[in-house]
């Protein structure tokens, strides 16, 4: 069973236009058991992907890939995959914010933080940012380019309470 599913998934971020980036129209693709075949992982997860683009700067571009998969122990994991090419050399922070809207770069919201970690210092991983859910590690640009892969547990691509899609959508900002 292959289904697909467009949901309001905002890649952006505020602040001077040579340090946002921006990505619309993520869409997620859920693939099922039914259509896996032989020698194939008949559990693929979601996975999603957007398009990267600078907020008021239209040298930046590049392209996010999160792919949602269960641990050995059951947790749902995220493993979230970028290239951005036109940022200024250095690092650069990587959150996933509360709400897909793009214009102005600054309507994002707040952290994605649904619960229950908080401030709190959660039971996961050490791989995981130690505040707000949808906190990253930082991207490092070097001569334009910039690439990252990290996995977090702190929020979902799939239904559900972590959800990243849930009813205002998320946004992904790279300051």
């Amino acid at each position: 069973m292959r289904s697909t599913r467009s949901d309001r998934f905002s890649i952006r971020s505020p602040g001077s236009p040579t340090r946002t980036v921006a990505a619309v129209a993520l869409a997620t693709v859920l693939v099922g058991a039914a259509c896996a075949g032989p020698g194939e992982n008949p559990d693929r997860g979601v996975i999603a992907e957007a398009m990267i683009e600078g907020c008021g700067d239209s040298e930046v571009s590049g392209l996010a890939v999160f792919r949602e998969r269960p641990s050995a122990e059951g947790v749902k994991i995220v493993d979230l995959s970028l290239r951005v090419d036109g940022l200024p050399d250095g690092l650069h922070a990587v959150h996933v914010h509360e709400t897909a809207a793009c214009d102005p770069c600054s309507a994002a919201g707040g952290h994605h933080d649904p619960g229950p970690f908080g401030k709190t210092t959660p039971d996961a991983p050490d791989f995981n940012h130690p505040f707000h859910g949808g906190d990253l590690v930082n991207v490092e640009v070097k001569d334009g380019v910039g690439s990252l892969t990290t996995a977090t547990s702190r929020f979902t691509l799939s239904d559900g309470r972590l959800s990243v899609f849930d009813d205002d959508g998320s946004a992904l900002i790279i300051h």
